[in-house]
């Protein structure tokens, strides 16, 4: 037993420094047994992979269909889309919309909910261009599991829930995907409403033909078409399916896939527009060089082309494209559709509003041959990354759906402050109501900090302007501020003289989307953009103080700028620049709002001052779900049970738990040598004794309890060697000069 000691205590010293390492978050490689090629999806293949998502996220992931929402009838004969029969449909293909939305955080008609920023995928409108479909719906499988795994554990009480949460970071990881890659995915899900048909021309898709019947889809909208040709629009369903959704929504990007070259193009693409830019051209320039690069390049494949549809595709008249940008505040551009396919369409539902039609609608034409082989679509290895090994079409459009759905608002992120990471980002499926997140994102750090350096990144744009940290009590803010919803000018005067504000030490930035990639670099924690830092000094508060920390900052102000032959002639008209650079900007649609601000807030983070000076364990986080630990001592605000009165928990990093398994083993050795050293030292005094009783008669009280008190032995693995009594010289009784008995132990 005592020759393992050596072997467990090196055990030990390896597994601190190795559990270290694993929370870093550095980029992990796939185990290539888990690497998935991925293959162009047929109609039946899509069908049931978004029910089954649906089914098995409900709680993010709600599924319709154009014939049952709308009461649009269905295209196509008894003998298309023979798996819809199943459904209730006697005849043709439903046109289905998957709508991905986080319904604990924002239930409907909640302010979170109807101030979400939309974005809207269309697989395809022309049913033989087939990489569009099988990308959307890669990309909400990816999303929805994310999303699921991150919400877990649902407590961290619920050891199963914990065990599962563990097993599904691990499975991601082995598909290389890592913690900043999961938790960009999960905040995704979570603070956006994402709009996906897979195949909005069902039909066509199912019978791998471009129109729907005999009808080209994408000359079928109601924009720079003559006024003459008005029976010419809304004749096919799937144009009937996208404008109901459009109605219902405030979309302010959308991608709209398409298939025989390799281009990322946007506005314009109408004739009326040759030779001339959009009044949004600036952002919509950089978006689509964005998506050219976060796509990137592959064997035979190179960047894709970017420019305006009139430059680089061809102009159309009735294009889904400009028709979802300039609908709404071009009306010379739109006519009222009277077509006479399928019973009619009513001519009021080409009517818009001023707000419904200012989307960024991109046109993505993924791939030279429209159905490409299954060696040129890609794999799931080094999927989030630029020309990673596995890259392909699917694989890169994939990548281009995730962005789109990134860019459509700016956020901001409070990674962690005084070198501890947070462990979670956004969880999703949690309420944030209510002061939520003075649970959700909290620190215990030491008392009297003068020099606390906080970090986070920003995101959603390309160009950080300027980013600043503002802080203050809780007790100081008003309860109408919850950390739930972006704070507003009558907020800020609410607070203004209660918080301090100090700007990052590098003043702006870049995020990771920039032509010239993030800046400043990567910091102490891991994210996928640039990190920020600034120090605030904590000293000036008492023990038990919760403050509250906002990262704040203003992003893509070079939206507004223009090219000199803009027309029509007038400032930027969609909601996305609108949205970030432009106060005064408010649009309201079917429940939806759409408030234009300039500055964009973190959900704060909440710093509980502690009783400790410092020291390794004065920083803790206290919002941990996976690990974690009772925090001793009296109680702290609110943090040590809240309303049930329980201690709350804070976080016990990785290499810490390693520690305190190998400490637990360690700990069952000592005591198994200590047990059967006593049990050795019973057998050995019994058997002393014994042979004292052979003395017995002549021995004194004194001189047994000399043979009862001794306790040296040595154990030969289990053979225990006794000392023996005899009458030899060295052995036997002799007596002292003073008359005392000396025995003598051979």
């Amino acid at each position: 037993t005592m020759d393992l000691l050596p072997l467990l205590v090196a055990f030990l010293a390896l597994q601190l420094p190795l559990s270290a390492a694993s929370t870093t978050g550095s980029r992990v490689t796939a185990d290539q047994s888990s690497i998935r090629t991925f293959h162009v999806l047929s109609s039946e293949e899509i069908y049931h992979i978004i029910t089954d998502l649906a089914d098995r996220y409900p709680e993010f992931a709600t599924l319709t269909d154009a014939q049952t929402e709308y009461g649009l009838p269905s295209a196509g004969t008894e003998s298309d889309c023979p798996y819809d029969r199943a459904t209730g449909l006697d005849a043709g293909c439903r046109n289905y919309i998957l709508t991905i939305q986080d319904k604990t955080a924002h239930p409907d008609g909640s302010p979170s909910s109807i101030s979400l920023p939309e974005v809207f995928l269309s697989g395809c409108l022309h049913g033989n261009e087939r990489v569009g479909p099988s990308s959307v719906t890669e990309a909400a499988s990816l999303l929805l599991e994310v999303a699921a795994c991150v919400a877990l554990p649902t407590s961290p009480d619920d050891k199963t829930s914990v065990k599962d949460a563990i097993s599904c970071r691990e499975d991601l990881n082995a598909r290389g995907i890592d913690d900043a890659q999961r938790r960009w995915l999960a905040r995704l899900v979570s603070t956006r409403r994402i709009v996906i048909m897979p195949t909005a021309n069902a039909l066509g898709y199912y019978r791998n033909k471009r129109e729907e019947g005999a009808i080209d889809p994408n000359r079928d909208f109601p924009f720079d078409i003559e006024p003459e040709n008005s029976d010419k629009c809304m004749q096919t369903i799937a144009g009937r399916s996208i404008n109901e959704v459009f109605r219902e929504h405030m979309f302010q990007l959308s991608i709209t896939f398409h298939a025989g070259m390799e281009a990322v193009t946007y506005e314009w693409g109408a004739p009326t527009y040759l030779n001339y830019m959009s009044p949004d051209d600036e952002a919509q320039a950089q978006i689509a060089q964005g998506y050219k690069r976060y796509a990137g390049k592959f064997a035979g494949t190179p960047d894709y082309k970017v420019g305006t549809m009139n430059d680089v595709v061809y102009y159309v008249r009735g294009g889904m494209e400009d028709w979802a940008y300039g609908g709404s505040w071009d009306p010379d551009r739109v006519v009222q559709c009277t077509p006479n396919t399928f019973g009619g369409y009513p001519p009021e539902k080409t009517t818009y509003n001023e707000s419904t039609l200012r989307v960024f609608n991109m046109l993505v034409e993924a791939s030279n041959s429209k159905t490409p082989p299954k060696t040129k679509t890609g794999t799931t290895e080094d999927l989030l990354t630029t020309n990673g090994a596995g890259n392909g079409h699917i694989a890169r459009n994939l990548r281009i759906a995730l962005m789109a759905i990134e860019l459509v608002q700016p956020y901001v992120a409070i990674l962690g402050a005084g070198g501890v990471v947070l462990e979670d980002d956004i969880v999703p499926g949690k309420d944030r109501t209510k002061r939520s997140c003075r649970q959700s994102k909290a620190l215990l750090i030491p008392r009297g900090k003068k020099d606390l350096e906080v970090e986070w990144t920003v995101g959603g744009g390309f160009t950080v302007d300027e980013t600043r940290l503002l802080y203050g009590r809780w007790d100081d803010i008003p309860t109408s501020i919850d950390g739930s919803t972006q704070l507003t000018d009558e907020d800020l005067a609410k607070i203004a003289s209660k918080t301090k504000s100090v700007d990052a030490a590098s003043g702006g930035g870049r995020t990771q989307w920039h032509s010239d990639g993030a800046h400043p670099g990567t910091g102490t924690y891991p994210t996928l953009g640039p990190t920020f830092r600034a120090t605030i000094d904590t000293s000036s508060y008492s023990v038990g103080d919760e403050i509250a920390v906002y990262a704040v900052a203003r992003l893509d102000s070079s939206w507004t700028h223009q090219p000199d032959n803009v027309k029509p002639q007038g400032p930027p008209q969609s909601h996305a620049v609108n949205a970030r650079t432009n106060p005064e900007w408010r649009h309201e649609n079917a429940g939806k709002v759409i408030q234009g601000r300039l500055f964009w807030y973190s959900i704060p983070l909440t710093l509980v001052v502690g009783d400790k000076d410092g020291g390794a364990d004065a920083t803790i986080d206290l919002s941990s779900r996976l690990n974690p630990s009772k925090i001793d001592g009296p109680r702290i605000g609110g943090f040590h049970g809240g309303s049930s009165g329980e201690t709350w928990t804070g976080k016990i990093s990785g290499h810490l738990i390693v520690a305190a398994a190998a400490c637990t083993i360690l700990v069952f050795f000592v005591c198994m040598i200590l047990v059967r050293r006593r049990k050795g030292k019973v057998v050995y005094s019994r058997a002393l004794m014994a042979q004292m009783d052979e003395f017995s008669d002549d021995l004194t009280f004194e001189e047994e309890d000399a043979f009862a008190g001794v306790g040296s032995y040595h154990d030969k693995k289990g053979g225990i060697e006794m000392p023996e009594y005899s009458d030899s010289p060295q052995g036997k009784r002799e007596e002292d000069e003073e008359g005392g008995r000396v025995y003598t132990i051979e």
